[in-house]
């Protein structure tokens, strides 16, 4: 089902052929993010992954749009801290013609100052945008806390003050630097061969040399004291993130640490939604998350709340985490979770978009996959001791962050301070 061919130059193929598709989902994968911008740059990739939609040295926006969306398919892009990718679903038939539109962005847009300067406005607006919605920006704030001064912890999309004073001339040379062959990966899932494929990269991209691929500073995440970062503001909740460093993306016990996420809060059966909302009331909703990154991450806890209850939700979900590292978890609780993320795993692989990015974000960066029957024989390992294990490694107090927005008064902030503790 998988196929890999690295081509002369150093760019590289990987399909994934799934048998009964409908569509074909195509990515162009550059190696290059958040963290790879110095913090004059930050938010330098994301600025390009927009520009790359005004218009190429063969295509005008209005083509680009008409040509893919007018054969039914779709086209978007993301920019992630180790990534960005520019994608289409589309019908097979198309395949040859949408793939020379997708190139086209990846490889020759124009960067008129005239499309540079409008979507520096549209980018200006989404940055204020998310900054308005406490529920966004309050992960923001938990980034920062977690990796102060580094480029992890700043906005994909850069600053107000970056922003406004990126030049064409550093977008050119950012796109030279990191948009070379060795930091490329073209993948494909669904309906589609991988001689097909191949040829139309060997078309588009054969002109490319081989040249250095991109690195990154490593992560500092060095912690020996809870931090915290609470911004006043008159809204009708508080939103608030408990955050701890946690395990990269290669480590071998992510399994574990998959597992304690979907047990503490990753759907109604959870435990935070249950006690937290279902028995206390304290909040509509309450989630963990687990970010990997290729040499660090996190474990969060998120949740908006009445801001006079802010102090006991809190401390109702630290004790939660306290809890399953003291005594552990049932064999009927991992067996659910388990199953759940068995589960989940295997409906999303069913869509060839989700597939093809799940494979792609891992291959790009490791040159390797794994098969999701391998993943789940790695699940079925995992212990009840090894979740517990897990646990007592990840919630350690000299590791918490909060980082809360609000309207909080100076005595609720000290008495949350006084016992953000495990």
């Amino acid at each position: 089902m998988y196929r890999t061919t690295n081509l002369k130059n150093g760019a590289r193929v990987l399909t994934i052929n799934l048998p009964g598709r409908d569509s074909v989902a195509l990515g162009i994968w550059a190696k290059v993010g958040g963290r790879y911008e110095s913090r004059k740059l930050s938010g330098t990739s994301h600025f390009i992954e927009h520009l790359v939609f005004k218009g190429t040295r063969n295509y005008s926006m209005r083509q680009i749009k008409e040509i893919v969306e007018g054969k039914g398919g779709m086209l978007n892009a993301f920019t992630g801290e180790e990534s960005t990718c520019y994608f289409t679903k589309i019908l097979p038939k198309h395949l040859d013609q949408v793939f020379d539109v997708l190139a086209d962005l990846t490889l020759l847009p124009l960067f008129k100052n005239s499309d540079m300067q409008r979507e520096r406005g549209v980018i200006l607006e989404e940055i204020k945008m998310y900054r308005d919605v406490p529920s966004s920006h309050v992960q923001d704030l938990m980034s920062e806390l977690l990796w102060q001064r580094q480029p992890l912890g700043r906005n994909i999309a850069g600053s107000m003050e970056t922003v406004s004073r990126l030049s064409r001339s550093e977008l050119n040379a950012f796109h030279n630097k990191f948009y070379n062959a060795p930091n490329f990966l073209i993948t494909a899932a669904g309906n589609v061969s991988h001689t097909q494929i191949l040829r139309l990269v060997r078309k588009r991209f054969k002109k490319f040399f081989k040249s250095e691929s991109s690195i990154f500073e490593k992560a500092d995440a060095y912690q020996n004291e809870p931090k915290f970062n609470f911004v006043k503001r008159d809204i009708e909740q508080c939103q608030f993130v408990i955050g701890l460093h946690a395990l990269s993306k290669t480590d071998p016990e992510r399994y574990k640490l998959g597992l304690l996420h979907v047990i503490l809060g990753a759907n109604m059966s959870s435990r935070l939604f249950h006690e937290v909302r279902e028995k206390r009331g304290l909040a509509y909703s309450i989630h963990s998350g687990v970010a990997a990154y290729l040499d660090t991450g996190s474990f969060t806890v998120s949740a908006g709340v009445n801001p006079k209850k802010a102090k006991l939700a809190i401390e109702v979900s630290l004790k939660e985490l306290k809890k399953i590292a003291k005594t552990g978890v049932s064999a009927e609780e991992l067996r659910r979770a388990k199953d759940y993320y068995v589960g989940q795993l295997f409906l999303m692989l069913e869509d060839t978009l989700d597939h093809m990015i799940w494979v792609g974000e891992r291959y790009l960066h490791l040159d390797s996959f794994l098969k999701r029957e391998a993943i789940k024989r790695q699940i079925e390992k995992v212990t009840t001791e090894d979740v517990r294990q897990m646990a007592k490694k990840i919630f350690l107090t000299e590791h918490l962050n909060l980082a809360l927005i609000g309207p909080l008064s100076d005595k609720e902030e000290k008495e949350i301070r006084r016992n953000f503790t495990f």
